[in-house]
This record gives structure tokens, C-alpha cells and sequence, in this order.
């Protein structure tokens, strides 16, 4: 059996460059990307366009609209992008069921925890957690035990753009703006904007976004 990894892809930078990773390292890949609610699609479109571009066996477009759990004062909600607390959580455990049913014994996932580590789901103790909760969650067949990674993790994220360039990332494929219009353009004002633009920056390299000012 081929080595296998699911890897979730959903658009943005660090999926895209987890995504690039997984697919230099040879494995067949099986990406998962997690339709949350969202009414602007240009971000799932995003994730198609990746996942073809690496070479995916399959792609999954999970539906899981948890928007109706969140009150509609939440902070965290922008107009029709819901950000749910824990939400890896959630993704990974849709990710450790795929891949128990292709058989595959990795998963990937591109978190990041300088830029957003005030988030415990993007720490490094989450994965670790995770792996631990995965050796007990899945049946003991022909795999010994499921690995997840996350490769850039503890890079900043001007770190993983320059990975990226290595592996041929075209950054303007990708989107990481949390209210990009229907054409996809960023907002440029965004926290996740933000970072991007700065990431850009410190990197030396050509910010090759579409902004929709």
C-alpha cells in the first residue's frame, strides 16, 4: 500500500503550503475541505483549484454548517463567514474518519501558531492531543497508528511563503481574506489580510493578492 494522507485544504495560505508539502513528499492525497456555512464560495473554489493542482486522488467538499449554533452577537462572526471556536477540532475529526476509510495513516493540516496561537487549536499541544486521541479512535487494521502534521506550524508566516516559492506556490491562487467579494478578491482590512500583507512584506517577496481596493 502507497503512503496516503488526507490533507485539509481550504483556499488559504497555510492549507495551500501544507498541501504543497504533503505533495512533495510523495504521498496520495486525499483532500477534505469543510464547507462551513460560508455564503461567499470564492474560498471553496480556491480549494478546488488546489487540490487539482497537486494532484489530489479525490477531493471531499464537506458540508457542516454549524452558524445556527453561534448567538448573532458573536464577535467572531462576520457577515456570512461564521468563525466557530474549536473549529480544527471538528475538521480533524472529519479528517481522522476519512482517513480510516481510505486507509490512510497521515494527516495534514496547516495550522499556525505564531500568527495565531491565541487560538489553543492552533498550538502545537492540540496536534500532540489529537495523534493521542487518534490512537484510540480508529481501528487497528493495517495501520499501526495515524500521524497528523502540520509542517509549518512554528514558521512565520513569512517563513512558509518562502517554503512555498520552493515549491512552486502561486500565491495568488490562494485566499486567506476572511470577507473576500464573489470574485475573490480580498478586503485588504481584515486581521487575516493584515498578517498576509505584513508576511509579504517581511519576506521580500511581491505581494501578488487581488484586493478589491
Amino acid at each position: 500500500m502507497g503512503k496516503k494522507a488526507i490533507v485539509l485544504v481550504s483556499g488559504g495560505l497555510h492549507s495551500t503550503a501544507a498541501l504543497a508539502v504533503a505533495a512533495s513528499r510523495n504521498y496520495e492525497i486525499y483532500a477534505l475541505t469543510i464547507d462551513y456555512g460560508q455564503k461567499n464560495k470564492s474560498k471553496l473554489e480556491a480549494a478546488k483549484k488546489m487540490a487539482e493542482k497537486y494532484g489530489a486522488k479525490e477531493h471531499k467538499i464537506v458540508k457542516m454548517d454549524l452558524s445556527d449554533l453561534l448567538p448573532a452577537s458573536h464577535s467572531g462572526v462576520a457577515e456570512g463567514n461564521p468563525v466557530i471556536p474549536a473549529r480544527n477540532g471538528l475538521y480533524m475529526s472529519f479528517a481522522l474518519s476519512y482517513a480510516e476509510l481510505v486507509q490512510a495513516a497521515n494527516i495534514y493540516i496547516g495550522i499556525n501558531s505564531i500568527e495565531y496561537g491565541d487560538n489553543p487549536d492552533c498550538r502545537p499541544a492540540f496536534i500532540h492531543s489529537f495523534e493521542k486521541y487518534a490512537e484510540v479512535a480508529v481501528k487497528k487494521t493495517s495501520m499501526r497508528k495515524i500521524d497528523i502534521w502540520s509542517p509549518l506550524m512554528n514558521a512565520r508566516t513569512s517563513e512558509t511563503i518562502l517554503r512555498g516559492n520552493e515549491l512552486n506556490i502561486d500565491w495568488a491562487d490562494t485566499i486567506s481574506c476572511r470577507e473576500p467579494d464573489e470574485e475573490g478578491r480580498a478586503c485588504g482590512e481584515c486581521i487575516s489580510c493584515e498578517y498576509r500583507r505584513d508576511a509579504f512584506a517581511e519576506a521580500g517577496i511581491p505581494d501578488t493578492t487581488r484586493y478589491q481596493s
